[in-house]
């Protein structure tokens, strides 16, 4: 596995050890790894441009889980060095086997893009990323594509992910903790969401599913929200009342442009950049998860009203909020 002490990946250990799996986790030097301190997992140091490492990393694997990537970063280069050209060294890693391993590749739904006229993103249609971001993830779906005759894969695509230990969503809850509403523009927007151990079920599901080979799936909850229903939701999970803050556009793009400029000046990575507010700025991000449902046996249990409540829970646990 790649990305094991992440989010998404350090759950996805979890559930794999809970289910009597052998797990060995690919980890920089540097990682963090809280989210793994006490579990039972074989560490191979290095990185996904290290030939040497990832072989070490894939050697007697029978599923490689690709939870790795780059979401952020000063330098757009970063971004397709990390998910497209890391993905692509990961599967050249995996064919210097004689029997590659299955490789299960945590996308996003920012590879295909927002939606179109008809309000839903499905697998069929033609992908158009608005981030480079979406494009590094897409690149990294493309790796693989180029290498479907030889390297069992499939490509997941998951809507917005939260929960325990998510840190994006976590702003948005800190911001409603404090009774601030945030209002981006005039426009409703809609989003589908999935909370971290559904996906997870589905990323177990794709591995040992040999229809899957070669397919794209979305992962995400059966339920369209709006940004109004998710801080409503957020809000009651917190026990807090909120007021509404209309955020313009122009002034989004320019706190965009400042926390930029303060990045670049102190050499760290901006939360907030201009390309990140305009995908913020888009309305539709709904995908179908339908045909993860018929091939995969996929079936979400925590609608967000639940999630919110448990992620809350497990922030004041922490003490983040």
């Amino acid at each position: 596995m790649t990305g094991g002490n992440g989010f998404i990946g350090s759950h996805l250990v979890e559930a794999l050890l809970s289910k009597g799996a052998d797990v060995r986790c690919l980890l920089r030097p540097t990682s963090d790894r809280r989210w793994l301190d006490g579990l039972d997992y074989e560490p191979v140091l290095g990185t996904l441009d290290d030939e040497d490492s990832l072989a070490r990393a894939v050697v007697g694997a029978d599923v490689v889980y690709h939870c790795a990537g780059a979401t952020k970063a000063r330098k757009a280069e970063l971004l397709y060095r990390v998910n497209a050209e890391g993905t692509a060294n990961l599967a050249e890693a995996c064919l210097v086997r004689p029997v590659p391993p299955f490789l299960v590749y945590v996308s996003s739904q920012a590879a295909a893009g927002p939606c179109g006229a008809d309000g839903v993103r499905r697998e069929a249609d033609e992908c158009a990323p608005v981030s480079d971001y979406g494009r590094s993830k897409l690149g990294g779906e493309r790796a693989l594509q180029k290498r479907a005759a030889e390297l069992p894969f499939v490509i997941l695509r998951p809507s917005a992910v939260y929960g325990p230990r998510d840190t994006e969503m976590f702003l948005f809850f800190k911001f409603i903790n404090k009774g601030v509403e945030p209002a981006l523009g005039w426009d409703d927007r809609y989003v589908s969401l999935c909370y971290v151990t559904d996906l997870v079920e589905a990323l177990i599901l794709a591995g040992s599913c040999e229809r899957a080979r070669g397919e794209v799936y979305f992962v995400a909850h059966d339920e369209v929200w709006d940004w109004r229903g998710v801080a409503r939701e957020t809000a009651a999970a917190l026990g807090v009342k909120t007021r509404k803050v209309r955020v313009p556009k122009v002034v989004l793009f320019g706190a965009a442009t400042i926390a930029e400029l303060a990045a670049t000046l102190s050499g760290k990575v901006a939360t907030l950049n201009r390309e990140r507010a305009r995908v913020m700025l888009e309305e539709l991000w709904v995908c179908d998860a339908s045909k993860a449902k018929t091939e995969l046996g996929f079936a979400p249990r925590v609608g967000f009203a639940e999630g919110a409540k448990l992620t809350t829970a497990w922030y004041r646990g922490q003490g983040w909020l």
